[in-house]
């Protein structure tokens, strides 16, 4: 749903070998799990693993003086097994070479958190004369296994 404050996911699911789910409850404040997780509490910002990356470009193209590089974004992000605080740091523009042609993008980045052997690292570029929609996302695992992907093609708004 798209609500005055943002996006507000109901589901997300990951599917490798069998489909996994998350069901949030906004009511309640909480998320529920199909994987036998614990339910785990959420607030009225709470982002799924997808949703973070529109609502993070929603978020600076509202107010982009509001998020100068060094800025640092927390979402309370939810997986298809556990609800965590995802921080997010502005690093700045950039311009980059995509499939779709040269595109000024602003840069965001997560990085792994120290304590936590598997954590992923994150990284969004927002295309700024794209309405900060998601130009490319990178997501890199603890071994070094990443997916990238980038905008190869779009229509003049």
């Amino acid at each position: 749903q798209i609500t005055p404050q943002g996006l507000r996911p109901t589901r997300f699911g990951d599917k490798s070998r069998s489909e996994r789910a998350a069901h949030f409850d906004f009511e309640r404040g909480e998320v529920i799990f199909s994987a036998n997780a614990p339910r785990a509490a959420i607030g009225s910002g709470a982002q799924d693993r997808l949703s973070v990356f529109i609502q993070l470009g929603a978020l600076l193209a509202a107010a982009p003086e509001r998020y100068p590089p060094g800025t640092r974004i927390t979402l309370t992000t939810v997986g298809a097994r556990s609800a965590e605080r995802w921080t997010f740091t502005v690093e700045g523009p950039q311009t980059l070479e995509l499939p779709a042609g040269r595109t000024p993008a602003l840069k965001l980045q997560r990085l792994p958190r120290p304590d936590q052997r598997y954590d992923q690292k994150a990284e969004l570029w927002l295309g700024t004369d794209m309405g900060y929609l998601p130009v490319r996302i990178r997501l890199t695992q603890a071994n070094g296994d990443f997916a990238d992907l980038s905008l190869s093609h779009h229509d003049t708004p």
